[in-house]
């Protein structure tokens, strides 16, 4: 009996000592959200912040309502987390530490649309008459041939030491460097584009606004009926109306011309034209022939032709260039 009564205290003895040595847990009084509000893109993310008081009371536990709109992930710090967007909504992201609680509405925006020119960046064996230098370094390995203009045309002499140069059409070149982004979205020191404003009327004269790429040496023999050329443009927003003309030259003596023409206003926006080499071959163009001083001494060889008609209309030249997509 004894040895029962002497069992029993012992166990008392041991819980009592139990329960003094258990640590005492810190109540949280609150958690704060550096963002009561959260707005993002899909595809976006963000970071949140809980402030735990007080500090250090209880690790930061997060959910999210509806994560087909955003996810939430814990950091490893245990008070923040990253916030991405999913798609287009809104949910709430909640922080909970011990028996407390923060939220945080996050709208969800849609994804900003992706630059639809960057895909002309994405093919081979690209022959460039115009375009910036950013964009340029992106296809420089895929590059056949650099026509880009690196010089001025002036007087009927085209100087010997230069390989592509530019005629301009009376007073309508604006310097090659329009203000503003160019399409890819760039507006270094050289990512300028082409400006042209027409000086006369209506008609494809001598006077009209615009400007022929020429070049002493040029091969363009490889390009087949595959091929593409684009041409990136805009108008404007003040042009009610404009017509525009681009012009591919032959290589043999005829020179001959075949042209697309283009109306109306683009309101300022760049304008992406795109045509199969095999249109312009069909109608007349040949480049089967290499251009040369040797081959056409004294002659000019005109490959590319830019204009526009109507006194004081503007177009704005880009990207243009013949590839493989």
């Amino acid at each position: 009996m004894k040895a029962n009564k002497f069992f029993a205290f012992a166990m008392a003895t041991l819980a009592m000592v139990a329960c003094q040595s258990k640590p005492t847990e810190v109540e949280v009084e609150s958690v704060e959200l550096d963002q009561k509000t959260l707005t993002i893109e899909a595809n976006q993310e963000a970071t949140l912040v809980a402030t735990v008081n007080p500090a250090g009371a209880a690790t930061v536990e997060w959910t999210v309502d509806d994560d087909a709109v955003a996810t939430v992930t814990p950091a490893n710090d245990g008070k923040s987390a990253k916030v991405t967007g999913v798609a287009e909504g809104q949910t709430i992201v909640t922080a909970t530490a011990g028996r407390k609680s923060a939220r945080c509405i996050v709208k969800v925006g849609a994804a900003a649309p992706e630059n639809p020119f960057e895909a002309l960046l994405q093919g081979k064996n690209y022959y460039v008459f115009n375009l910036g230098e950013t964009a340029f370094e992106a296809i420089k390995a895929n590059v056949k041939e650099d026509l880009r203009i690196n010089g001025e045309y002036v007087g009927s002499e085209i100087p010997q030491e230069t390989t592509c140069v530019l005629e301009i059409w009376g007073n309508t070149f604006g310097g090659g460097a329009g203000g503003g982004l160019n399409c890819f979205g760039h507006s270094g020191e050289n990512d300028g584009y082409i400006s042209l404003v027409s000086q006369t009327g209506e008609g494809w004269g001598l006077g009209c606004g615009g400007l022929r790429v020429c070049h002493r040496t040029v091969d363009f023999t490889a390009i087949t009926g595959d091929y593409t050329l684009a041409i990136v443009y805009k108008t404007p927003a003040n042009n009610a109306n404009t017509t525009a003309k681009f012009t591919l030259y032959s290589t043999n003596a005829t020179g001959a011309e075949i042209a697309k023409e283009v109306s109306g206003n683009t309101n300022g926006e760049w304008k992406l034209l795109e045509y199969k080499m095999s249109e312009f071959f069909n109608a007349g163009l040949d480049w089967t022939e290499v251009y040369s001083e040797e081959a056409f001494p004294g002659k000019a060889f005109y490959s590319l032709g830019l204009l526009i008609n109507g006194i004081g209309n503007g177009l704005d030249i880009d990207a243009v260039f013949v590839y493989e997509k």
